[in-house]
């Protein structure tokens, strides 16, 4: 979450960061004042009780841009700054301006990247202690927001344990912001020099222009990769900018233009930006394409309000709300409060294995009072700290705080390799490998020129095969075994993220498209004319189905794709063979099993799923599936659900005997216990047994 930087110490004496206009002066003219602006304050608090809400679990939906609200408040109050300056000096302060930031930023992230590093070596299992290092350090960086897109962390994914520096994106866009903004002002204002154009009109004429180009790129981007478009800078950008021009705009002239008595344009700003606010908390979902055009409510709300707030006149309802002393208070220990928060709540629900909406409430609770000692005894002491006035001494701080918390992650990586030698945490790490590709005993091609692996007895005159993604990949160690002891040739068919219904979704890059892989399938199926099929394919597409454009599906559009595919594949592959099979999908574990079962306190917990949360982990799809299978009479085979899960838990096995190697796909040794059925399975299909459910 990003964090606008500006509270101040009522105690201490005057912040030497910015507050903004006064608001009896036009934002960043000569001779602006420097009075503190409760309603922006207030708005902190405001933003970072809808993240931190959010984050506990309780509904509001859109709390999550709570971070977007910080963005225009930094943007407004970092530019109106930069603008003063300019306006009295003619440059900027690089150097004065980047101290102030690391004076500010640096001491509190160190605190808590170290903090949280060891709480996770204690709480969580050597198997991410190395990843962990790297995510806290990277934090320390600011280039958290880079590293999390390009190891395909997503966001609100709820699959895994998050990374309890996940929340540190934020920072890296926002001190991303702080390096480059100072220095396009400078451009800008050499430019005008040049040109003889008046600076403040080249600023705003650069502000404006940022804020289309890189809306433009968020709209475009949010289609076509959206985590990419959530965590970087020029998606971005355009919130700080506007908040820039804004900030740029003699407010108390265009009251008088409006021909409205400034304090009922103050209160229709307020009131208009406060409803879009609500909006935005309220109606943004998780699934909308983010940020995009949809961050234009809270960017839009806060743009509002901070507007109101700049017309010289009496305050309004919105000033009273926002200056209340309780969210004055909160504003105040804002930063804090967001740096603690996320790692109180990913450690504690990891703990204790239960991440019940009361336990996230009572982990923020305690972050908020580890934030309130933070800012008394770690950020303001040093941020109004004579001795750290100078930038010299400031460097040397911060690049000490840098060496110590490096050591601290450069020691984690060290004893997580001697650690993860020793057992059980060996077996584990072998356990959560992913298998090499499977060796082919034979391999075959099709009239058309398309290579098949062949397994099993490769002499048979019977042939299954096996169709699907990484689902039917994961079970090709018992197919082979059981179609040896069955006499079958086995011909395999995956690729993984690839349904074999024709359904277009996302994938990486460096994988292209699974429309070959789809369409070159179904022509292995015409052209080698199999006595029987499985179909093994995930059913948790869900969130990567999108149009031939890239844009992602809605929820209707989702559904009724799947179903008209599924209908198509099934309806060919029962036209070839009647002996088609489809394998009932395993659960998608709420968890990391294997880190789950190696956890130092997992005996505080349990790592079972409850059967009810596992019926509902795949989302709508499986039953969309179960209605197509019913439709063209193919029967299913339950592969693990009756192994591993009774009337009302799931289980994942014990460390020894690890059911899953991630989240979502089985263990070697899991699979090769249910040769016996698989070829019970095969048995039936290819004597063409008529039931339900085969094996």
């Amino acid at each position: 979450m990003a964090q606008a930087t500006t509270a101040v110490d009522r105690t201490t004496g005057p912040s030497p960061e910015p507050h903004g206009p006064g608001i009896d002066t036009t934002p960043g003219a000569p001779g602006a004042g420097h009075a503190f602006r409760t309603d922006i304050n207030g708005l902190r608090a405001v933003a970072v009780l809808a993240v931190v809400v959010f984050h506990a679990g309780i509904t509001i939906p859109g709390g999550f841009t709570g971070v977007d609200v910080f963005y225009v408040i930094s943007g407004y109050l970092i530019s109106s700054l930069l603008l003063r300056e300019v306006d009295r000096s003619g440059s900027v302060d690089l150097v004065e301006f980047w101290t102030r930031r690391m004076r500010r930023l640096v001491p509190a992230l160190a605190l808590v990247v170290a903090v949280t590093l060891l709480a996770s070596v204690l709480v969580l299992s050597p198997l991410v202690w190395g990843r962990l290092a790297w995510h806290g350090a990277s934090a320390m960086l600011f280039v958290s927001n880079l590293l999390f897109p390009y190891q395909g962390q997503n966001y609100f994914s709820d699959a895994v344990t998050p990374s309890p520096y996940l929340h540190t994106w934020s920072l890296g866009i926002e001190e991303q912001f702080y390096i480059f903004w100072p220095l396009l002002i400078l451009l800008a204002v050499a430019v005008a020099r040049r040109t003889r154009v008046p600076a403040r009109r080249m600023l705003q004429l650069l502000f404006a222009g940022t804020f289309v180009v890189s809306l433009a790129t968020s709209v475009w981007l949010t289609a076509t990769a959206p985590d990419w478009a959530f965590y970087v800078l020029p998606t971005r950008a355009w919130e700080f900018a506007g908040a820039a021009l804004v900030a740029t705009l003699p407010w108390g002239r265009l009251a008088e233009v409006s021909r409205l008595r400034p304090r009922l344009l103050r209160a229709l700003l307020g009131t208009a930006g406060f409803v879009l606010l609500a909006l935005s908390f309220a109606l943004v979902r998780e699934t909308d394409p983010f940020p995009g055009t949809v961050a234009l409510l809270p960017v839009g709300g806060t743009l509002l309000v901070l507007a109101a707030g700049s017309i010289p006149a009496a305050g309004t309802w919105v000033d009273r709300v926002l200056g209340l002393p309780a969210l004055q208070r909160i504003g105040d220990v804002s930063y804090s409060w967001y740096l603690w928060h996320w790692p109180f709540v990913v450690l504690t629900t990891a703990a204790v294995q239960d991440d019940a909406i009361w336990i996230k409430v009572l982990a923020t609770l305690a972050a908020l009072g580890a934030a309130v000692a933070t800012y008394r005894w770690v950020e303001n002491p040093i941020r109004f700290s004579g001795a750290m006035r100078s930038w010299r001494r400031t460097a040397a701080v911060t690049v000490t705080i840098g060496l110590a918390v490096g050591t601290l992650t450069v020691g984690t990586r060290v004893a997580t390799g001697i650690v993860l030698d020793q057992e059980p945490y060996a077996t584990a790490v072998e356990a959560s490998a992913e298998p090499e590709p499977y060796g082919c005993a034979e391999t075959t091609e099709t009239t058309s020129g398309v290579k098949v692996c062949l397994l099993g007895d490769v002499s048979a005159t019977t042939t299954v095969l096996l169709l699907g993604d990484s689902h039917a990949m994961h079970w090709i160690p018992a197919f082979d075994a059981a179609a040896t002891d069955a006499g079958l040739r086995l011909a395999v068919r995956w690729r993984h993220g690839c349904p074999v219904a024709q359904v277009d979704v996302q994938q990486p890059s460096e994988r292209g498209s699974c429309a070959e892989f789809q369409s070159e399938s179904l022509r292995i199926v015409d052209e080698l004319r199999p006595d029987a099929v499985v179909v093994s394919q995930a059913q948790i597409y869900a969130d990567r189905m999108q149009h031939a454009d890239g844009s992602r599906m809605t929820d209707d559009e989702v559904s009724s794709t799947w179903e008209s595919a599924n209908e198509t594949l099934f309806a060919r592959l029962t036209a070839v063979t009647p002996d088609v099979v489809a394998v009932k999908d395993n659960p998608r574990i709420d968890v990391d099993p294997l880190e789950c079962l190696t956890r130092p306190l997992a005996g505080l917990g349990d790592c079972s799923m409850p059967r009810a949360e596992a019926d509902r982990s795949n989302g709508d799809l499986p039953g969309i599936s179960a209605r197509v299978w019913t439709k063209y009479g193919v029967p299913t085979w339950d592969g693990v659900w009756s192994e591993t899960c009774d009337a009302n838990t799931c289980f994942v096995g014990d460390i020894d005997h690890p059911v899953y190697r991630d989240y979502h796909h089985l263990s070697v040794d899991y699979v090769l216990t249910r040769v016996r059925s698989v070829e019970q399975m095969l048995q039936a299909t290819v004597r063409g047994t008529p039931s339900s459910t085969v094996g």
